[in-house]
């Protein structure tokens, strides 16, 4: 009965998980990146630099502030049979979540004519997890199981970044560098319960808590160079983050009935602070190419993420590759529209435990930026810039999720891995907003 809650629990988790977050779970950080979905290496105009290619700090030659956020995240997923009984039903599997938070705040200066600083704040990984799911026999079937999990859980990372860029011959080289302290979170509830024939074939109720947090570092290295006036390339690599210390603080209880027998009860805690060299963000590389023209520009980048792992938080991905381009057209001075479409792929392996999914996301975005001038002032230049951007997006998730196939013939019972297709739909709605000074 233990191993069956347990088991129910993880896939339906597992499943809210899948609806909650996509793979590379990048930022959308200033107005250039936000009507492009990220494509932005080789010609970021933004704070966002400090995320996509540091050496793009160097472009932004007015003191500047940037700040976006995600006012709507909005995600379906089915994954039908998800949770099968061995006596024939299974559970819908149809999830939902709903999220809305703030991602980045920047802030760039120039001290000199050809050097740049920044800093930065950014919410670079969200997974609020909800469920509320369960799944029972049907009237009259024997044994009459019935099973319930209800979990919440989010995962988050904080990078407090800043970087440094120098740039030569009027844009034509641009070299930065970047330093970011990471903070990662992980709290979660969970409670678990299920019986056979209302409790007389036993029954079980199973209660998780935890809360992780720890503390780290991430080094970036970005160039951009222009060889001739209509094109640029951009490079960028970025470390894995890791957390240096860790705390942790978990607890289990669980209550058995068995058929025969009195109820027996155990539980266990683990609290404590530790250093650690746990990775929370796969390493990767970007680089783009960019076609400029007076009335705008169109950008195509690839992005690689490595293999990463760190058991503290459950991480085992393979090296994975994806794609974006995007673009922005100038219709006046002050308005601008733009698109952009990219690929998020899994970078799960094989689906060999219960629970794990492996979705790929195409996703498409588009939006426009009004702005109260042409562009920000120039260095020495009087005079205030303010552009506000708004994009939608839409991403569409296929892949399958390893479910559970319950024998609920007796107590305890037996599990095996079922592989079932899943589907997510995801809409969302980002704002962005740059002042120049």
């Amino acid at each position: 009965m233990v191993r069956l809650a347990a088991f129910v629990a993880t896939a339906g988790v597992l499943v809210a998980n899948s609806a909650a977050a996509q793979n590379g779970d990048d930022v959308v950080a200033g107005t250039d990146v936000a009507l492009t979905g990220g494509a932005v290496v080789a010609n970021v105009h933004t704070g966002g630099a400090m995320w996509f290619n540091p050496a793009g700090v160097a472009r932004l030659d007015a003191r500047s502030v940037d700040l976006t956020g995600s006012v709507l995240s909005y995600n379906l997923v089915k994954a039908p049979g998800a949770l099968t009984l061995e006596s024939g039903p299974q559970s819908p599997g149809d999830f939902s979540t709903f999220i809305a938070i703030p991602r980045a705040l920047t802030f760039v200066a120039s001290p000199r004519v050809d050097l740049r600083w920044g800093l930065g704040f950014f919410f670079s990984r969200v997974s609020d997890r909800f469920l509320q799911d369960s799944v029972s026999a049907q009237p009259g079937q024997q044994p009459e199981s019935d099973f319930f999990a209800a979990v919440e859980q989010t995962r988050s990372v904080y990078h407090v970044s800043s970087a440094l860029a120098w740039k030569k011959g009027n844009d034509k080289l641009l070299i930065g560098g970047g330093f970011d302290i990471v903070f990662a979170t992980q709290s979660g509830n969970q409670i678990l319960a299920g019986g056979i024939d209302g409790g007389a074939g036993g029954a079980s109720t199973q209660t998780i808590t935890e809360n992780l947090s720890g503390g780290g570092l991430q080094m970036k290295f970005g160039v951009q160079v222009a060889p001739m006036k209509t094109l640029r390339i951009g490079v960028m690599v970025a470390t894995p983050s890791y957390l240096v210390f860790l705390n942790e603080d978990r607890t289990f209880t669980e209550t058995i009935a068995p058929p025969q027998g009195p109820p027996t009860f155990q539980g266990a805690a683990t609290d404590g602070l530790s250093g650690t060299w746990s990775g929370v963000e796969p390493g990767l590389a970007r680089a783009g190419i960019a076609w400029i023209r007076q009335r705008g520009w169109v950008e195509a980048d690839v992005i690689v993420r490595f293999a990463l792992d760190s058991a503290p938080f459950e991480i085992d991905w393979k090296t994975v590759a994806d794609a974006r381009i995007g673009g922005i057209v100038r219709l006046s001075k002050r308005l601008k529209v733009g698109g952009g479409f990219s690929t998020d792929f899994s970078s799960v392996g094989s689906l060999d435990q219960l629970g794990e999914s492996q979705i790929d996301y195409y996703r498409f975005t588009i939006g426009f930026d009004f702005a109260n001038r042409e562009k920000p002032p120039e260095r020495g230049e009087g005079g205030f810039y303010l552009a506000f951007a708004v994009a939608g997006t839409y991403a569409y998730g296929k892949g399958q999720l390893a479910g559970a196939f319950i024998a609920d013939q007796s107590v305890p019972t037996d599990t095996t891995v079922n592989i079932v297709p899943i589907t997510s739909n995801q809409f969302g709605i980002n704002l962005a907003i740059k002042a120049g000074f």
